[in-house]
């Protein structure tokens, strides 16, 4: 309620600073070209280039991009792996080869708005403690299925109540890959540890963009969100895809919030690193206390306390969800009870697997 982001202040087109954007992709020939594009024709006072990362793509990847740059020039650039190397590896490449003060993430299948560029660099023109800005993405094809619905209204929560909250304090806990912008300064001398990082011996493979904010946040940076930046992006439209994406986020949860846990005590504020410690427990917590109350109602014969258990996770939901509607005017809030119910049911037990599958790192989703 308290977050605010209104770009009141009217810059001159000279203190705008040029852009690199960095895009990692894998076998996305279908769309790379039009999120190029919506990079490039975004409506920006000063150089943008647009860094193409082929991470060793068996269909038509690396023909898209190389008709984008025929099609637009010099201000896209190509890097090609010959083999798979990882969205770390790709991500990394583009880092050393960008030139410019801001570099922008931008996922494959994610699309800009034309203002988007400019908002969310408006944060670094005003405030040089500033490292990081999560953009506002929405899901593209949020009507396909009743399952892309209710992913509509979960970003929706995610970002503008959480990311939100998050940013009163200058201390979002993760920049999405699908849409951020970290300055070059805050980044560029710590990518090789990034890029490098090992979790109980094991090479981090998947979560970078919570992993990267982690290490800005770590190094006294200020992470911001920008309601303002909005992009779009495709989302699972089958349940299968979806399971692997969620299971993959949670691993990469538990994993950058120990580690968020080390230091976030002594490098942010008390209210925002309390609220990162209260944060990160729940998740742990839900699937014991469903297991304690639905064992509570078994033997009590009595299967209204589960219910209500139940019900209080769609009451909270609807709240959140009517927040974003009133607020934000998010689509399919009215879902937000359907995703309640398949979060306690199917997603809360996703946790005790992610722990116990910790180190199986491989992407998962593809």
């Amino acid at each position: 309620y308290l977050y605010s982001d209104e770009h009141d202040i009217v810059h001159s087109d000279a203190v705008y600073p040029k852009v690199s954007v960095i895009i990692a992709a894998m076998n996305e020939e279908s769309g790379i070209f039009r999120t190029i594009q919506t990079c490039v024709n975004s409506n920006y006072p000063n150089e943008i280039e647009c860094i193409v990362v082929n991470d060793g793509s068996t269909d038509g990847t690396l023909f898209e991009m190389e008709r984008a740059q025929a099609f637009f020039g010099d201000k896209v650039k190509i890097i090609s792996f010959e083999k798979n190397k990882g969205k770390k590896e790709a991500m990394a490449a583009g880092v050393q080869l960008a030139s410019n003060e801001i570099f922008v993430f931008v996922d494959s299948d994610s699309y800009l708005h034309v203002d988007a560029i400019k908002h969310i660099t408006e944060h670094f023109i005003e405030n040089e403690k500033i490292g990081a800005v999560a953009g506002n993405t929405r899901v593209e094809n949020k009507n396909e299925n009743l399952l892309t619905r209710m992913q509509s209204i979960q970003y929706a929560i995610s970002f503008d109540i959480y990311k939100a909250a998050e940013s009163v304090h200058s201390s979002v806990t993760c920049c999405p890959g699908c849409f951020s912008a970290y300055r070059r300064e805050a980044i560029k001398p710590l990518i090789q540890n990034w890029r490098e990082e090992t979790f109980f011996g094991i090479k981090g493979t998947f979560g970078d963009d919570r992993s990267l904010t982690n290490f800005v946040l770590k190094n006294y940076w200020d992470v911001v969100y920008c309601e303002r930046a909005k992009a779009t992006t495709l989302v699972p439209a089958k349940f299968s895809v979806y399971w692997k994406q969620q299971l993959r986020l949670k691993k990469s949860w538990i994993r950058e919030g120990i580690l968020g846990g080390l230091f976030m005590w002594n490098r942010r504020s008390l209210l925002a690193s309390l609220s990162f410690y209260i944060h990160f427990t729940f998740p742990f917590l839900g699937p014991i206390l469903a297991l304690y109350v639905l064992h509570f109602s078994i033997t009590a014969h009595n299967p209204l306390i589960f219910l209500l258990f139940v019900f209080g996770f769609i009451l909270i939901g609807f709240i959140f969800s009517l927040f974003v509607k009133l607020y934000r005017n998010a689509d399919n809030f009215f879902i937000m009870p359907l995703f309640s119910i398949l979060f306690v049911f199917v997603l809360i037990w996703q946790m005790p697997y992610a722990m116990l599958t910790l180190k199986k790192v491989h992407w998962g989703t593809r």
